[in-house]
């Protein structure tokens, strides 16, 4: 069978639904730009960084795993599986911190200001000298690609990045008028449990398209 072949929107939406997902949270890049907004040191810099580390790991996703089912075709329904389990995983996590909500700090207060290379240094190190973005960004997204044709792929990449880019800039540009929401453990319960459902939504379409046959090769 032929891969799945979907009409532009739906690798697009389904790219930008992924990612806003696995970006919305309490992580050390969204605490670290944040504050950057807050006191106004270079926060563009710092988004901008934050967009480029997803812009590689979108892309070793989408074009590693692709490549290989290109050479090993009959692995399509596994990492479908897989990418299932792994969003499963994912958006149980999610409704955990729902129950029990974290919030991103907001310090008040001034900082010493810092100059944009420190600052575009210490974002980089936050996310390529973390393990687990290359883990859980690669494989996911990975996993998730691989189904689609190549047309597709790229949609779906764009679509992925598109997120990215949203989301840091409304961390760079909003951070200071979003602050009390960034603070507020109700809005993040609420944000959590968003990011669940749409975990465990494109985990059930995954495995709709394994089980139905939808996986295979060119």
């Amino acid at each position: 069978m032929d891969r799945v072949a979907d009409g532009p929107l739906g690798p697009l939406t389904q790219g930008f639904g992924i990612s806003a997902a696995h970006l919305i949270g309490v992580s050390a890049l969204n605490a670290f730009v944040l504050r950057q907004a807050i006191h106004r040191h270079h926060p563009l810099a710092a988004g901008l960084t934050g967009i480029g580390a997803d812009l590689l790991f979108i892309l070793l996703g989408v074009t590693g795993v692709g490549a290989l089912l290109d050479h090993a075709p009959w692995l399509a329904p596994l990492t479908a599986w897989g990418g299932a389990a792994f969003l499963f995983w994912h958006g149980l996590k999610a409704f955990r911190a729902a129950r029990r909500p974290q919030t991103l700090p907001a310090p008040g207060g001034t900082a010493p200001p810092q100059p944009v290379t420190s600052v575009v240094a210490t974002a980089l190190g936050l996310t390529l000298l973390n393990p687990h973005p290359y883990v859980d960004s690669v494989v996911l997204f990975g996993a998730l690609a691989a189904p689609l044709s190549d047309g597709a792929r790229a949609l779906f990449a764009m679509g992925a990045l598109s997120a990215s880019c949203a989301w840091y800039s409304l961390l760079a540009l909003g951070g200071q008028r979003l602050a009390p929401v960034f603070r507020s453990p109700v809005a993040w319960r609420y944000l959590d449990g968003l990011v669940g459902t749409l975990m465990w939504s494109f985990a059930l379409l995954l495995i709709w398209r394994a089980w139905h046959g939808q996986l295979g090769h060119h």
